[in-house]
């Protein structure tokens, strides 16, 4: 199987020369001050900037190696910790990645950094309590009272084992498109790897479906949190779904996070317009076809080819993808593509 995208995406992505140049120099200069009292803390600050810049690049194993050189050389070192624990957050180890941010506060590292990364990984896990109770939590009050509703009404998914489900890709929704039941109500709604839980247009805000969270001085919809009580999508019977409120281009449309469908661990297969979804999220580890890793940031999520890192919703991405059967198996950080 032939990897074939144009590598046009924002050239930030890229490794370039001029930062080729400058790492050396400063791996050059961290040789300079290995001698000198806390150079120990220097030499740590010099590779997790490589790995950061490693990962941007695409080269995944190579800045995994390093995060964990890092966490070796000094195990109590928190912006070590920090940086390996949101490194395995993004590959699909929510757990440890917790985990691991959470001793980096413990260890001395700044409060509200270590809360801003920890926010989105406990949502991924639904670990409502410990977002409620987060210690500089980044939160607005619309969605730390969210939280604390969560912890008490976590949210579920009831259905078969597995089954398959009725999806549409087009040029304008490359990821697809698939329809949800809320209430007496059929909603078209466009999967989107940017975005967490559901999109719904203000005038869901009042429904009896959805419960509300603002305070009072909330001026508008972008300043309230969402929960849809019940979303059936196919067999399945979402509960308790966190959601958004803003205008959509076309009335009684939504957009619904591919976190939703990640958590399922969706097979889709866009020449017959249906994807598998899985109740329990676990594809196993010997599914053949070519693996592909995959990044998972609150940027959403991305896929790696070497020395470029591209969206899973681009265009140069879709166009390989859309041809094939591919499952997201977002707790091993892969997709995985057959039939291609």
């Amino acid at each position: 199987m032939r990897w074939s995208w144009i590598p046009t995406f924002s050239c930030w992505l890229r490794l370039r020369r001029s930062d080729v140049a400058r790492l050396a120099v400063a791996l050059v200069s961290l040789l300079c001050v290995a001698s000198v009292p806390g150079s120990a803390q220097v030499r740590e600050a010099v590779v997790i900037a490589h790995a950061d810049t490693l990962l941007i690049a695409g080269r995944v194993f190579a800045a995994e190696s390093l995060y964990y050189d890092a966490v070796r050389w000094n195990s109590h070192n928190p912006a070590a910790r920090l940086a390996l624990g949101k490194y395995l957050a993004a590959r699909g180890a929510l757990k440890v990645g917790a985990v691991l941010m959470e001793e980096a506060r413990f260890f001395g590292g700044d409060q509200a950094e270590v809360a801003r990364a920890l926010a989105p990984v406990y949502q991924r896990l639904g670990a409502y309590g410990a977002l409620a109770s987060l210690p500089g939590s980044p939160l607005p009050y619309a969605e730390r009272a969210r939280a604390e509703w969560l912890r008490d009404h976590p949210p579920t998914v009831a259905g078969p084992d597995s089954a398959w489900v009725s999806y549409h890709v087009s040029d304008s929704h490359l990821l697809g498109q698939v329809t949800l039941q809320i209430g007496a109500d059929k909603v078209e709604a466009i999967i989107d790897a940017r975005e967490r839980g559901l999109v719904l247009d203000p005038v869901w805000m009042g429904r009896r479906e959805v419960r509300r969270f603002a305070s009072r001085g909330a001026r508008g919809p972008g300043d309230a949190a969402g929960v849809v009580l019940a979303v059936r999508l196919g067999a399945f019977t979402f509960t308790n779904v966190p959601a958004r409120f803003e205008r959509q281009r076309v009335r009684g449309t939504a957009v619904i996070g591919l976190d939703v469908l990640a958590a399922l661990a969706p097979t889709f297969d866009p020449p017959a317009d249906r994807m598998l979804l899985r109740r329990g999220g676990d594809v196993g580890s010997g599914m053949p076809g070519f693996r592909i890793p995959t990044l998972t940031t609150e940027a959403g999520v991305f896929v790696v080819k070497t020395e470029t890192v591209f969206p899973i919703g681009h265009p140069d991405v879709q166009q390989y993808l859309r041809r094939a059967r591919w499952t997201l198996d977002a707790r091993r950080g892969e997709v995985i593509v057959t039939g291609a």
